[in-house]
């Protein structure tokens, strides 16, 4: 910092020009004592008019010297210290602390703690690591009054006698002290910055002036230092959100292969339940019937599964269902993506397995040369928007209306949901249904 740090032995402390950094030392400098009033506690505005220096010229060039070194410095803990290095340097004193206003661990109240100094020993920083306001010093009068508080001797203040306060000052070797609050541009309070003497001392004007100058700098970039820290808070709490987002999606991706797995064994353990309780039956037709519809519902079960149960393509369900039926190549499948709920994939599993049987004993599927034509349009906009899925068999054998319904009939008449209609036509060149229900009711999860 130029003539910022030039080297300069005093009582406790030596400044190093090249190491930027307090050393301790045992030397006396008098070339800079004043000669103080003994009011020893004053609270100074710092608004009031001061007085103009008589060397205005290497004031200006000072306080230069001091912009140009912090605002390059990018490390924040480096820039606290050069702070107060620049505080002492103004007022000719021994020691210097830097301290930011926070809440205390327990959320009972503000305080003080310390950000950085210079000149205090590891033990006398412990003492003053936290600063409670009920402390006596120059920082917590600041504290109280929002403004500059100057004790010209500690010695002499009446309300600090026979304290541990006073005590820990003997021990630091401090004997006067100044602090200046920093208060950022919109009025808040962020923190101190104070200078102390080991000899009694009233800084000079030009002293004060200097500080107020300094405290305006100091106060922006701590305010800067304050908004950064806050936002990489918020970046890790967001990383730590991220992550455990990660941690349940894997958990709920574990849980719901572990739930599909044993859901399929369900369905594998009823399916033979069903075979050993109906194996004497006459009607070996409706077993192998039971057996298929659970295999339907077990194809839907899987689609289902890999969208945790929220939604599935209708495409994908009407594949699963051919491919169920290992006439997969037989069944032209083609209509727009179009995400219904579990209810509904269900529903449409069932339905389409219904029709592929009734197709392969009485329909096209049961002659070598007929196919199916499986497609699907959605209409009308909003609310309205309504699916109309056609299953067109074409190639077959003349069909007939069955005499009586049965379960796969009655499912079939059902339709998808509560709203729409089914339209069925056993027409001389094969069996046409259209199926028409409104997508807002086939997206439900129920």
């Amino acid at each position: 910092m130029g003539n910022l740090f030039a080297a300069s032995a005093v009582r406790g402390v030596i400044f190093d020009p090249k190491a930027k950094s307090a050393k301790v030392g045992c030397g006396r400098s008098t070339n800079y004592r004043r000669v103080f009033s003994m009011t020893n506690l004053r609270i100074v505005s710092s608004d009031r008019p001061i007085a103009r220096p008589s060397d205005e010229a290497s004031d200006i060039e000072l306080l230069h010297a001091i912009s140009v070194d912090l605002i390059g410095e990018q490390d924040r803990f480096a820039l606290y210290g050069k702070i107060v290095d620049a505080a002492i340097s103004i007022t000719q004193s021994q020691f210097g602390t830097m301290q930011l206003l926070c809440k205390s661990e327990d959320g009972s109240g503000n305080g003080l703690q310390l950000l950085t100094s210079r000149g205090l020993t590891p033990a006398d920083k412990s003492v003053w690591q936290w600063v409670a306001p009920t402390a006596l010093s120059s920082c917590t009068q600041a504290l109280k009054s929002g403004q500059r508080a100057i004790i010209a001797d500690f010695e002499s203040w009446a309300e600090i006698a026979g304290t541990p306060d006073l005590m820990a000052f003997r021990r630091a070797g401090i004997r006067s002290a100044q602090t200046t609050p920093l208060i950022s541009r919109d009025g808040t309070l962020l923190g101190m910055i104070s200078t102390h003497w080991s000899e009694p001392h009233q800084p000079s004007e030009r002293d004060l002036r200097l500080l107020d100058i300094l405290a305006r700098q100091a106060a922006d970039l701590l305010e800067r230092t304050i908004a950064e820290e806050a936002l990489r808070e918020r970046e890790r709490e967001l990383e730590a959100s991220v992550a455990a987002l990660r941690e349940t999606q894997e958990l709920q991706k574990l849980l719901a292969g572990e739930l599909g797995h044993r859901v399929k064994n369900l369905f594998a353990m009823v399916t033979a339940i069903a075979s050993h309780t109906l194996r004497g039956s006459s009607d070996q037709v409706r077993v192998q019937t039971l057996q298929q519809r659970l295999m339907a519902l077990s194809s839907a079960h899987d689609i289902l599964l890999q969208s945790n149960w929220a939604a599935a393509l209708l495409g994908d369900v009407a594949a699963a269902a051919a491919n169920g039926a290992g006439v997969a190549g037989r069944i032209r499948i083609e209509g727009p993506d179009v995400e219904i709920g579990s209810k509904a994939a269900l529903n449409v599993a069932l339905l389409l397995h219904e029709l592929t049987t009734n197709a392969l004993k009485h329909g096209s599927l049961s002659v070598g040369g007929g196919s199916v034509d499986l497609t699907w349009r959605v209409e009308g906009k909003g609310i309205d928007e309504m699916l109309r899925m056609t299953w067109r068999e074409t190639k077959g054998p003349v069909v007939v209306k069955p005499e009586r319904s049965g379960f796969g009939s009655k499912l079939i008449s059902a339709g998808l949901s509560g709203s729409g209609g089914v339209v069925i036509a056993y027409n001389s060149t094969g069996l046409m249904c259209e199926i028409s229900a409104q997508v807002s009711e086939l997206q439900g999860a129920e």
